[in-house]
């Protein structure tokens, strides 16, 4: 996919986000909780929870260093694609650092901060609109991004993260029918 402005980017994300949520809002507690051997459905949405709240705040403070001001053109938003390290991030398993990994918490709890942390960048939308694009910053796993490419980082996670969600419920009613013969 080519982004080719900050409404794509943010287009991109809320329909991730809501097929993200469609998918797991649903979910009893047994189902949200079972697990093939990975994260529960529950824990892999607390991690994306803890994840966005920090890409937020991370966010918050590099759109600050990349304030635009003079209007130079080297300063503007280019068109960019994450399809390279989308590739190389399905041949490569992540470990989450600590304070990303979930806590226990309850699938409509990490749901409800999923929306204060969507909210919280929704609100930084206008400075990602005047931010300089030349300027980047260490991401820990994808090395040195925009803030474009940090902000789009969020709905690949997120996509990412929907796809291990879908195969573990796959999964899980596997082992759920086999128990019932």
């Amino acid at each position: 996919m080519i982004y080719n402005s900050v409404a794509d980017i943010f287009a991109a994300n809320e329909d991730v986000r809501r097929r993200l949520v469609a998918r797991v809002e649903g979910l009893g507690e047994a189902r949200a909780n079972a697990s093939a051997g990975g994260w529960s459905v529950a824990q892999i949405v607390e991690h994306l929870s803890r994840t966005e709240r920090g890409v937020a705040r991370t966010l918050e403070k590099i759109l600050s260093e990349a304030a635009g001001g003079d209007g130079d053109a080297t300063r503007a938003f280019a068109p960019f694609s994450l399809d390279d390290y989308v590739e190389r991030s399905r041949e490569r398993k992540f470990e989450a650092p600590e304070f990303i990994r979930p806590r226990g918490l309850a699938l409509t709890e990490s749901l409800a901060r999923l929306r204060e942390s969507r909210a919280q960048l929704e609100s930084l939308r206008p400075r990602f609109e005047s931010a300089d694009y030349s300027r980047q910053f260490a991401h820990p796993a994808f090395g040195m991004l925009n803030v474009g490419q940090w902000l789009a980082f969020v709905g690949m996670h997120e996509e990412r993260h929907l796809r291990q969600i879908e195969r573990t419920l796959g999964e899980t009613m596997k082992e759920e029918r086999g128990t019932m013969k």
